[in-house]
Protein backbone atom coordinates (compact mmCIF):
# COMPACT_ATOMS: atom_id res chain seq x y z
CA UNK A 1 0.00 0.00 0.00
CA UNK A 2 1.31 3.41 -0.69
CA UNK A 3 1.80 4.96 3.11
CA UNK A 4 2.13 8.33 2.53
CA UNK A 5 3.01 11.00 5.35
CA UNK A 6 0.61 13.03 6.85
CA UNK A 7 0.61 16.65 5.69
CA UNK A 8 0.05 17.65 9.25
CA UNK A 9 3.26 16.33 11.11
CA UNK A 10 5.12 19.89 10.74
CA UNK A 11 3.39 22.47 13.19
CA UNK A 12 5.80 24.95 11.27
CA UNK A 13 4.92 27.99 9.17
CA UNK A 14 6.43 28.75 5.87
CA UNK A 15 6.31 31.68 3.76
CA UNK A 16 6.72 31.89 -0.17
CA UNK A 17 9.98 33.58 -0.81
CA UNK A 18 10.19 35.08 -4.08
CA UNK A 19 12.62 37.53 -3.43
CA UNK A 20 16.00 34.90 -2.46
CA UNK A 21 19.21 35.13 -4.63
CA UNK A 22 19.02 31.71 -5.55
CA UNK A 23 15.77 30.83 -6.94
CA UNK A 24 12.27 31.00 -5.05
CA UNK A 25 11.30 28.79 -1.92
CA UNK A 26 9.63 27.88 1.54
CA UNK A 27 11.31 29.75 4.45
CA UNK A 28 10.47 28.78 7.56
CA UNK A 29 9.31 31.54 9.91
CA UNK A 30 11.35 30.77 13.18
CA UNK A 31 9.42 31.03 16.48
CA UNK A 32 5.88 30.46 15.50
CA UNK A 33 4.14 27.17 15.33
CA UNK A 34 0.58 26.40 14.07
CA UNK A 35 -1.35 24.53 17.22
CA UNK A 36 -1.49 20.73 17.09
CA UNK A 37 -4.53 18.73 16.28
CA UNK A 38 -5.35 15.87 16.14
CA UNK A 39 -4.70 13.83 13.19
CA UNK A 40 -8.00 11.82 11.41
CA UNK A 41 -8.32 9.37 8.76
CA UNK A 42 -9.65 12.24 6.31
CA UNK A 43 -6.34 13.75 6.19
CA UNK A 44 -5.26 10.75 4.69
CA UNK A 45 -6.01 11.40 0.58
CA UNK A 46 -4.41 8.45 -0.58
CA UNK A 47 -6.40 6.05 1.60
CA UNK A 48 -9.15 7.32 0.01
CA UNK A 49 -7.82 6.84 -3.50
CA UNK A 50 -6.68 2.88 -2.77
CA UNK A 51 -10.05 2.40 -0.90
CA UNK A 52 -11.95 3.43 -4.37
CA UNK A 53 -9.69 1.02 -6.77
CA UNK A 54 -9.68 -1.25 -4.16
CA UNK A 55 -13.36 -1.70 -4.29
CA UNK A 56 -13.35 -1.17 -8.19
CA UNK A 57 -12.15 -4.43 -8.39
CA UNK A 58 -14.89 -6.63 -6.26
CA UNK A 59 -12.49 -8.03 -4.32
CA UNK A 60 -13.44 -9.80 -0.79
CA UNK A 61 -9.81 -10.13 1.16
CA UNK A 62 -6.68 -7.65 -0.03
CA UNK A 63 -3.46 -8.78 1.53
CA UNK A 64 -0.44 -6.34 1.94
CA UNK A 65 2.86 -6.11 4.23
CA UNK A 66 3.83 -3.77 6.94
CA UNK A 67 6.77 -1.69 6.85
CA UNK A 68 8.65 -2.49 9.97
CA UNK A 69 11.22 -0.23 9.36
CA UNK A 70 8.44 2.76 9.38
CA UNK A 71 6.72 1.20 12.03
CA UNK A 72 9.92 1.00 14.57
CA UNK A 73 13.05 2.82 13.78
CA UNK A 74 15.47 1.22 16.34
CA UNK A 75 16.39 -1.99 17.20
CA UNK A 76 13.43 -2.03 19.90
CA UNK A 77 10.15 -0.55 20.32
CA UNK A 78 11.33 2.18 22.21
CA UNK A 79 10.69 4.87 19.19
CA UNK A 80 7.64 3.79 17.76
CA UNK A 81 6.47 5.76 14.98
CA UNK A 82 2.91 6.15 15.79
CA UNK A 83 2.30 8.03 12.57
CA UNK A 84 2.31 5.53 10.46
CA UNK A 85 0.68 2.78 12.96
CA UNK A 86 -2.41 5.57 12.54
CA UNK A 87 -2.02 5.65 9.20
CA UNK A 88 -2.15 1.57 9.02
CA UNK A 89 -5.62 1.67 11.59
CA UNK A 90 -7.22 4.17 9.08
CA UNK A 91 -6.53 2.02 6.25
CA UNK A 92 -7.66 -0.92 7.94
CA UNK A 93 -10.81 0.27 9.37
CA UNK A 94 -11.49 1.54 6.15
CA UNK A 95 -11.25 -2.03 4.43
CA UNK A 96 -13.53 -3.34 6.73
CA UNK A 97 -15.69 -0.99 6.50
CA UNK A 98 -16.63 -1.16 2.81
CA UNK A 99 -16.56 -5.41 3.48
CA UNK A 100 -13.16 -5.96 2.22
CA UNK A 101 -11.20 -8.58 5.09
CA UNK A 102 -7.66 -7.41 5.42
CA UNK A 103 -4.07 -9.63 5.41
CA UNK A 104 -1.52 -8.92 6.80
CA UNK A 105 1.86 -9.91 7.00
CA UNK A 106 4.45 -8.67 9.68
CA UNK A 107 7.62 -8.88 7.48
CA UNK A 108 8.72 -9.18 3.66
CA UNK A 109 12.49 -9.33 2.91
CA UNK A 110 12.91 -5.55 0.94
CA UNK A 111 16.22 -4.33 -1.24
CA UNK A 112 17.08 -1.97 1.51
CA UNK A 113 18.44 -3.31 4.60
CA UNK A 114 15.95 -6.64 3.94
CA UNK A 115 13.35 -4.70 5.48
CA UNK A 116 14.55 -4.39 9.01
CA UNK A 117 15.26 -1.59 11.08
CA UNK A 118 18.93 0.13 10.46
CA UNK A 119 20.23 -0.74 13.46
CA UNK A 120 19.41 -4.60 13.56
CA UNK A 121 20.95 -4.50 10.09
CA UNK A 122 24.18 -3.33 10.98
CA UNK A 123 24.39 -5.56 13.77
CA UNK A 124 24.02 -8.99 11.43
CA UNK A 125 19.81 -8.80 10.71
CA UNK A 126 18.45 -12.38 10.90
CA UNK A 127 22.01 -13.80 11.78
CA UNK A 128 22.11 -11.81 15.31
CA UNK A 129 19.53 -13.28 17.75
CA UNK A 130 18.81 -9.85 19.19
CA UNK A 131 16.59 -9.74 15.51
CA UNK A 132 14.61 -12.46 16.89
CA UNK A 133 13.71 -10.54 19.94
CA UNK A 134 13.04 -7.50 18.24
CA UNK A 135 10.50 -9.22 15.82
CA UNK A 136 8.68 -10.52 18.95
CA UNK A 137 8.73 -7.06 20.55
CA UNK A 138 7.46 -5.83 17.15
CA UNK A 139 4.79 -8.25 16.32
CA UNK A 140 3.54 -7.73 19.60
CA UNK A 141 3.07 -4.00 19.08
CA UNK A 142 1.11 -4.87 16.02
CA UNK A 143 -1.35 -7.56 16.99
CA UNK A 144 -2.04 -5.02 20.35
CA UNK A 145 -2.64 -1.72 17.84
CA UNK A 146 -4.21 -3.22 14.93
CA UNK A 147 -5.48 -6.40 15.44
CA UNK A 148 -8.96 -5.92 15.88
CA UNK A 149 -9.01 -5.11 12.72
CA UNK A 150 -7.16 -7.89 11.31
CA UNK A 151 -7.70 -11.48 11.29
CA UNK A 152 -5.80 -13.42 9.42
CA UNK A 153 -1.92 -12.31 10.02
CA UNK A 154 1.32 -13.71 8.03
CA UNK A 155 4.42 -13.66 9.84
CA UNK A 156 6.91 -13.68 7.45
CA UNK A 157 6.39 -13.05 3.64
CA UNK A 158 8.59 -14.78 1.36
CA UNK A 159 11.47 -15.32 3.19
CA UNK A 160 14.51 -15.38 0.51
CA UNK A 161 15.44 -19.08 1.19
CA UNK A 162 17.66 -18.93 -1.42
CA UNK A 163 19.93 -16.46 -0.19
CA UNK A 164 19.59 -17.03 3.88
CA UNK A 165 22.63 -18.37 5.47
CA UNK A 166 22.33 -21.24 7.60
CA UNK A 167 22.31 -19.00 10.62
CA UNK A 168 19.94 -16.73 9.52
CA UNK A 169 17.51 -19.08 8.39
CA UNK A 170 17.59 -21.04 11.75
CA UNK A 171 16.90 -17.80 13.76
CA UNK A 172 14.10 -17.00 11.12
CA UNK A 173 12.37 -20.22 12.38
CA UNK A 174 12.93 -19.21 16.11
CA UNK A 175 11.15 -16.21 14.91
CA UNK A 176 8.16 -17.18 13.39
CA UNK A 177 7.05 -19.91 16.07
CA UNK A 178 8.03 -17.03 18.84
CA UNK A 179 5.41 -14.82 16.83
CA UNK A 180 2.81 -17.53 16.52
CA UNK A 181 2.68 -19.01 20.41
CA UNK A 182 2.87 -14.90 21.07
CA UNK A 183 -0.40 -14.35 19.09
CA UNK A 184 -1.66 -18.08 19.92
CA UNK A 185 -1.60 -17.22 23.83
CA UNK A 186 -1.84 -13.97 24.09
CA UNK A 187 -4.38 -12.61 20.96
CA UNK A 188 -6.39 -15.57 19.57
CA UNK A 189 -8.94 -15.67 22.01
CA UNK A 190 -9.92 -12.07 21.83
CA UNK A 191 -9.36 -11.27 17.88
CA UNK A 192 -10.02 -14.79 16.52
CA UNK A 193 -7.59 -15.09 13.66
CA UNK A 194 -5.51 -17.45 12.54
CA UNK A 195 -1.50 -17.01 11.37
CA UNK A 196 0.72 -18.76 9.07
CA UNK A 197 4.10 -18.08 7.29
CA UNK A 198 3.84 -17.45 3.51
CA UNK A 199 7.01 -19.26 1.06
CA UNK A 200 7.89 -18.72 -2.43
CA UNK A 201 6.95 -21.87 -4.12
CA UNK A 202 7.73 -21.50 -7.40
CA UNK A 203 7.26 -25.24 -9.39
CA UNK A 204 10.78 -26.72 -10.30
CA UNK A 205 10.43 -28.89 -13.62
CA UNK A 206 13.01 -31.90 -14.26
CA UNK A 207 14.62 -31.18 -17.82
CA UNK A 208 14.02 -34.83 -19.21
CA UNK A 209 11.07 -36.67 -17.09
CA UNK A 210 12.63 -39.69 -18.27
CA UNK A 211 16.00 -38.92 -16.70
CA UNK A 212 16.29 -40.86 -12.78
CA UNK A 213 19.36 -37.57 -12.29
CA UNK A 214 17.14 -35.17 -13.69
CA UNK A 215 13.84 -36.17 -11.33
CA UNK A 216 16.17 -36.38 -8.50
CA UNK A 217 17.71 -33.03 -8.91
CA UNK A 218 13.96 -31.64 -9.11
CA UNK A 219 13.13 -33.12 -6.05
CA UNK A 220 16.00 -31.79 -4.15
CA UNK A 221 15.41 -28.22 -5.38
CA UNK A 222 12.34 -28.21 -4.21
CA UNK A 223 13.32 -29.80 -0.93
CA UNK A 224 15.50 -26.88 -0.28
CA UNK A 225 13.06 -23.48 -1.73
CA UNK A 226 10.39 -25.22 -0.31
CA UNK A 227 10.89 -27.89 2.39
CA UNK A 228 14.03 -25.80 4.31
CA UNK A 229 11.04 -23.71 5.90
CA UNK A 230 7.99 -25.76 5.42
CA UNK A 231 8.76 -29.06 6.71
CA UNK A 232 10.19 -27.39 10.47
CA UNK A 233 7.18 -25.94 10.56
CA UNK A 234 4.41 -28.47 8.56
CA UNK A 235 6.15 -31.87 9.75
CA UNK A 236 9.06 -33.02 11.82
CA UNK A 237 10.32 -29.97 13.46
CA UNK A 238 13.79 -30.10 11.41
CA UNK A 239 14.96 -29.86 8.03
CA UNK A 240 14.32 -31.75 5.24
CA UNK A 241 16.30 -35.11 5.66
CA UNK A 242 17.57 -34.67 2.32
CA UNK A 243 19.42 -31.55 3.44
CA UNK A 244 21.14 -32.57 6.11
CA UNK A 245 22.46 -35.46 4.10
CA UNK A 246 23.33 -33.67 0.86
CA UNK A 247 25.70 -31.25 2.84
CA UNK A 248 27.13 -34.46 5.01
CA UNK A 249 27.80 -36.13 1.64
CA UNK A 250 29.46 -32.43 0.50
CA UNK A 251 31.42 -32.24 3.54
CA UNK A 252 32.90 -35.72 3.14
CA UNK A 253 33.84 -34.95 -0.17
CA UNK A 254 35.88 -31.49 1.12
CA UNK A 255 33.71 -29.89 -1.58
CA UNK A 256 32.49 -26.70 0.88
CA UNK A 257 32.44 -26.81 4.49
CA UNK A 258 28.43 -26.07 5.29
CA UNK A 259 26.59 -26.98 8.68
CA UNK A 260 22.92 -27.05 8.51
CA UNK A 261 22.31 -25.87 12.47
CA UNK A 262 21.15 -28.26 14.92
CA UNK A 263 17.71 -27.65 17.16
CA UNK A 264 17.42 -28.64 20.69
CA UNK A 265 14.57 -30.78 20.93
CA UNK A 266 12.14 -28.34 23.11
CA UNK A 267 12.62 -26.02 20.01
CA UNK A 268 11.69 -28.87 17.49
CA UNK A 269 8.56 -29.13 19.72
CA UNK A 270 8.12 -24.98 19.84
CA UNK A 271 8.75 -24.79 16.08
CA UNK A 272 6.30 -27.68 15.00
CA UNK A 273 3.03 -26.71 14.09
CA UNK A 274 3.35 -23.22 14.12
CA UNK A 275 0.42 -22.80 11.42
CA UNK A 276 -3.14 -22.71 10.92
CA UNK A 277 -3.24 -22.90 7.11
CA UNK A 278 -0.18 -23.16 4.02
CA UNK A 279 0.50 -19.71 2.59
CA UNK A 280 2.08 -19.69 -0.62
CA UNK A 281 3.16 -17.57 -3.67
CA UNK A 282 3.89 -18.62 -6.94
CA UNK A 283 5.06 -16.84 -10.35
CA UNK A 284 6.47 -19.45 -12.56
CA UNK A 285 8.27 -22.52 -13.71
CA UNK A 286 11.78 -23.63 -13.81
CA UNK A 287 13.42 -26.60 -15.57
CA UNK A 288 16.62 -27.91 -13.74
CA UNK A 289 19.09 -30.75 -15.37
CA UNK A 290 21.76 -32.21 -13.28
CA UNK A 291 25.03 -31.83 -15.67
CA UNK A 292 26.48 -28.75 -16.41
CA UNK A 293 25.71 -26.85 -19.93
CA UNK A 294 25.62 -22.99 -18.75
CA UNK A 295 27.71 -21.94 -16.02
CA UNK A 296 26.13 -18.72 -15.94
CA UNK A 297 23.23 -20.67 -14.57
CA UNK A 298 24.94 -23.66 -12.93
CA UNK A 299 24.52 -23.51 -9.20
CA UNK A 300 27.78 -25.59 -7.88
CA UNK A 301 26.54 -25.95 -4.33
CA UNK A 302 23.24 -27.73 -5.18
CA UNK A 303 24.70 -29.30 -8.41
CA UNK A 304 21.98 -28.04 -10.47
CA UNK A 305 21.84 -26.71 -13.97
CA UNK A 306 18.72 -24.08 -14.53
CA UNK A 307 17.66 -24.39 -17.67
CA UNK A 308 15.02 -21.92 -20.00
CA UNK A 309 12.78 -23.70 -22.68
CA UNK A 310 12.28 -20.74 -25.23
CA UNK A 311 8.84 -22.50 -26.07
CA UNK A 312 7.67 -21.27 -23.00
CA UNK A 313 5.72 -17.74 -23.16
CA UNK A 314 8.33 -15.20 -21.46
CA UNK A 315 7.45 -12.06 -20.17
CA UNK A 316 9.72 -8.45 -20.28
CA UNK A 317 11.66 -9.67 -16.69
CA UNK A 318 11.86 -13.61 -18.85
CA UNK A 319 9.54 -14.61 -16.73
CA UNK A 320 7.77 -18.28 -18.08
CA UNK A 321 4.20 -18.43 -18.32
CA UNK A 322 3.93 -22.28 -17.48
CA UNK A 323 0.46 -22.38 -16.08
CA UNK A 324 0.59 -26.35 -15.29
CA UNK A 325 3.29 -25.65 -12.78
CA UNK A 326 0.99 -23.77 -10.40
CA UNK A 327 -1.19 -27.16 -10.03
CA UNK A 328 1.97 -29.39 -9.79
CA UNK A 329 3.01 -27.16 -6.76
CA UNK A 330 -0.36 -27.56 -4.79
CA UNK A 331 -0.36 -30.61 -5.30
CA UNK A 332 3.25 -31.31 -4.21
CA UNK A 333 2.03 -29.29 -0.85
CA UNK A 334 -0.93 -31.21 -0.41
CA UNK A 335 1.62 -34.92 -0.93
CA UNK A 336 3.96 -33.39 1.47
CA UNK A 337 2.58 -31.86 4.34
CA UNK A 338 -1.36 -33.45 3.96
CA UNK A 339 -4.69 -31.88 3.63
CA UNK A 340 -3.44 -28.55 5.40
CA UNK A 341 -6.01 -25.67 3.92
CA UNK A 342 -3.93 -23.16 1.35
CA UNK A 343 -4.05 -20.05 0.54
CA UNK A 344 -2.21 -18.49 -2.86
CA UNK A 345 -1.48 -15.31 -1.52
CA UNK A 346 0.61 -13.62 -4.60
CA UNK A 347 0.26 -14.86 -8.21
CA UNK A 348 1.39 -13.08 -11.01
CA UNK A 349 3.43 -11.53 -13.79
CA UNK A 350 4.95 -8.49 -15.42
CA UNK A 351 3.42 -6.62 -18.13
CA UNK A 352 3.28 -2.65 -18.38
CA UNK A 353 0.32 -2.25 -20.66
CA UNK A 354 -2.90 -1.21 -20.35
CA UNK A 355 -3.55 -3.52 -22.80
CA UNK A 356 -1.94 -6.05 -21.10
CA UNK A 357 -2.79 -9.12 -23.46
CA UNK A 358 0.09 -11.11 -21.34
CA UNK A 359 -1.16 -11.19 -17.96
CA UNK A 360 -4.61 -11.77 -19.36
CA UNK A 361 -3.65 -15.02 -20.63
CA UNK A 362 -1.45 -15.60 -17.84
CA UNK A 363 -4.34 -14.85 -14.89
CA UNK A 364 -7.17 -17.32 -17.28
CA UNK A 365 -4.74 -20.12 -17.42
CA UNK A 366 -3.13 -19.90 -13.78
CA UNK A 367 -6.28 -19.16 -11.80
CA UNK A 368 -7.72 -22.28 -14.09
CA UNK A 369 -5.03 -24.26 -13.02
CA UNK A 370 -5.71 -24.40 -9.56
CA UNK A 371 -9.21 -24.95 -10.02
CA UNK A 372 -8.45 -28.06 -11.75
CA UNK A 373 -6.28 -28.36 -8.74
CA UNK A 374 -9.03 -28.29 -6.05
CA UNK A 375 -12.24 -29.59 -8.19
CA UNK A 376 -9.91 -32.84 -9.85
CA UNK A 377 -7.07 -33.71 -6.87
CA UNK A 378 -9.20 -32.52 -4.21
CA UNK A 379 -6.47 -30.31 -3.25
CA UNK A 380 -7.72 -28.10 -0.16
CA UNK A 381 -7.58 -24.84 -1.63
CA UNK A 382 -9.08 -21.54 0.74
CA UNK A 383 -8.10 -18.54 -1.64
CA UNK A 384 -6.83 -16.88 -4.26
CA UNK A 385 -4.70 -13.38 -4.74
CA UNK A 386 -3.53 -11.63 -8.13
CA UNK A 387 -0.27 -9.99 -7.75
CA UNK A 388 0.23 -7.14 -7.57
CA UNK A 389 -2.21 -4.06 -6.74
CA UNK A 390 -0.54 -1.46 -8.79
CA UNK A 391 2.68 -0.25 -10.94
CA UNK A 392 3.80 1.99 -8.00
CA UNK A 393 4.65 -0.63 -5.47
CA UNK A 394 6.08 -3.31 -7.77
CA UNK A 395 6.63 -1.59 -11.76
CA UNK A 396 4.80 -3.76 -14.55
CA UNK A 397 3.47 -6.20 -11.78
CA UNK A 398 -0.08 -4.40 -11.15
CA UNK A 399 -3.64 -4.70 -12.30
CA UNK A 400 -3.68 -0.70 -12.38
CA UNK A 401 -0.72 1.17 -13.98
CA UNK A 402 0.62 3.94 -12.19
CA UNK A 403 2.24 7.17 -14.40
CA UNK A 404 2.49 10.72 -13.37
CA UNK A 405 0.82 9.67 -9.96
CA UNK A 406 -2.40 8.79 -12.10
CA UNK A 407 -4.09 5.40 -11.90
CA UNK A 408 -5.44 3.32 -14.58
CA UNK A 409 -7.30 -0.28 -14.33
CA UNK A 410 -5.49 -2.29 -17.30
CA UNK A 411 -7.20 -5.05 -19.11
CA UNK A 412 -6.54 -7.63 -16.79
CA UNK A 413 -8.09 -5.78 -13.82
CA UNK A 414 -11.39 -5.92 -15.64
CA UNK A 415 -11.01 -9.61 -16.15
CA UNK A 416 -10.36 -10.40 -12.69
CA UNK A 417 -12.94 -8.33 -11.96
CA UNK A 418 -15.51 -10.47 -13.96
CA UNK A 419 -13.79 -13.42 -12.99
CA UNK A 420 -14.92 -12.32 -9.05
CA UNK A 421 -18.60 -11.32 -10.15
CA UNK A 422 -19.44 -14.37 -11.76
CA UNK A 423 -17.20 -16.50 -9.19
CA UNK A 424 -15.65 -18.11 -12.13
CA UNK A 425 -14.93 -17.36 -16.05
CA UNK A 426 -17.18 -15.36 -17.99
CA UNK A 427 -18.32 -16.21 -21.05
CA UNK A 428 -16.39 -16.35 -24.08
CA UNK A 429 -18.95 -13.50 -25.56
CA UNK A 430 -17.88 -11.56 -22.53
CA UNK A 431 -14.25 -12.10 -22.27
CA UNK A 432 -12.53 -13.86 -25.39
CA UNK A 433 -9.23 -15.34 -24.70
CA UNK A 434 -6.36 -13.90 -26.21
CA UNK A 435 -4.94 -16.27 -28.85
CA UNK A 436 -0.84 -17.00 -28.45
CA UNK A 437 -0.20 -15.05 -31.85
CA UNK A 438 -2.21 -11.41 -30.12
CA UNK A 439 0.39 -11.68 -27.22
CA UNK A 440 3.67 -11.25 -28.82
CA UNK A 441 4.68 -8.08 -30.16
CA UNK A 442 8.10 -8.84 -31.49
CA UNK A 443 7.63 -9.57 -35.09
CA UNK A 444 10.75 -12.42 -35.35
CA UNK A 445 9.06 -13.95 -32.16
CA UNK A 446 5.82 -14.02 -33.34
CA UNK A 447 7.09 -15.54 -36.40
CA UNK A 448 8.96 -18.18 -34.64
CA UNK A 449 6.58 -18.88 -31.99
CA UNK A 450 3.58 -19.05 -34.31
CA UNK A 451 5.11 -21.76 -36.71
CA UNK A 452 6.89 -23.87 -34.46
CA UNK A 453 5.59 -27.03 -35.34
CA UNK A 454 6.13 -25.89 -39.31
CA UNK A 455 9.59 -25.15 -38.52
CA UNK A 456 10.29 -28.41 -36.78
CA UNK A 457 8.59 -30.00 -39.74
CA UNK A 458 10.73 -28.22 -42.02
CA UNK A 459 14.00 -28.60 -40.30
CA UNK A 460 13.29 -32.78 -40.51
CA UNK A 461 12.74 -32.75 -43.46
CA UNK A 462 16.06 -30.43 -44.88
CA UNK A 463 18.00 -32.84 -42.18
CA UNK A 464 16.52 -36.10 -43.86
CA UNK A 465 17.27 -34.40 -47.73
CA UNK A 466 20.95 -33.79 -46.45
CA UNK A 467 21.64 -37.19 -45.41
CA UNK A 468 19.71 -38.85 -48.53
CA UNK A 469 22.23 -36.32 -51.25
CA UNK A 470 25.10 -37.39 -48.78
CA UNK A 471 24.42 -41.49 -48.97
CA UNK A 472 23.43 -40.63 -52.68
CA UNK A 473 26.74 -38.98 -53.19
CA UNK A 474 28.82 -41.39 -50.90
CA UNK A 475 27.38 -44.50 -52.50
CA UNK A 476 27.96 -43.08 -56.43
CA UNK A 477 31.48 -42.49 -55.61
CA UNK A 478 31.66 -45.88 -54.14
CA UNK A 479 30.27 -47.56 -57.38
CA UNK A 480 32.52 -45.63 -59.43
CA UNK A 481 35.73 -46.85 -57.86
CA UNK A 482 34.09 -50.47 -58.40
CA UNK A 483 33.91 -49.89 -62.02
CA UNK A 484 37.26 -48.31 -62.55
Amino acid sequence: IDTMPSQFNDPSVYIWDMYRTKGNGLTKVEGLKLPKRRIHCADYASIRLQITMLRSTHISHFYFALEWTSVVSKENVSQVNHTVLHYYRCFLSELVRVNITPVVALWQSMAEHQGIPFALYKMGAWENLTTVQAFLEYARLCFKELGKFVNMWITMHEPPVRNLTSRAGHNLLKAHALVWHLYDREFRKSQKGIISIALHADWVEPASPFSKNDNNTSERILEFDIGRLAEPIFLSGDYPKVMREWYSRKNNHNVFDFHLPTFTKEEKHMIRGTYDFFALTHYTTELVHWEVEDLARYDHGLEVQFIMDITFLQSAHKNAVVPWGLRKTLNWVKSKYGDVPIYILANGIDDGHLEDKLRVYYMQHYINEALKATLIDGVNLHGYFAYAFTDKMDPQFGLFKYVANKYEAKDSKILYRKIIDNNGFPGVEATPVPCIEEIFECADCHFFQTRKYLLAFVAFICFIFIITVFMITYYSKKAKKRYK
